[in-house]
């Protein structure tokens, strides 16, 4: 059996995003980013910021609370192994919860 693949880009590590994001994959088909939020702290960049539509994918349980541009806030829990698909737009998120999350972002290109 032999593997055939024009873009190779399998467990790179490209560079960090913020203070809490890494990207594992970035070529020209999609771009994958892990982020990792300390108890308190940025679940998936810093302050508000904005996300491209991509697939949310919760490698942790999770217990976050979002904020949207306007003020407005929620907060949630998200379940290990729970995939979400999100449309573009800007958000905070910070880790309610007592335990680290973890998470990957993957954007479609």
């Amino acid at each position: 059996m032999f593997f055939i693949c024009s873009t190779f880009a399998f467990g790179q590590n490209l560079g960090a995003i913020g203070d809490n994001g890494k990207i594992l994959v970035d070529n020209n088909k999609v771009e994958v980013v892990k982020f990792v939020g300390k108890p308190q702290g940025n679940v998936c960049g810093i302050g508000m910021h904005h996300h491209k539509a991509h697939l949310t994918v919760a490698l942790t349980d999770a217990k976050l609370l979002i904020s949207s541009p306007d003020g407005k806030q929620q907060e949630v829990e998200i379940p290990a192994e729970t995939a979400l698909w999100f449309d573009a737009g800007s958000h905070s998120a910070i880790n309610s919860g007592d335990e680290e999350t973890k998470f990957l972002l993957v954007y479609l290109k």
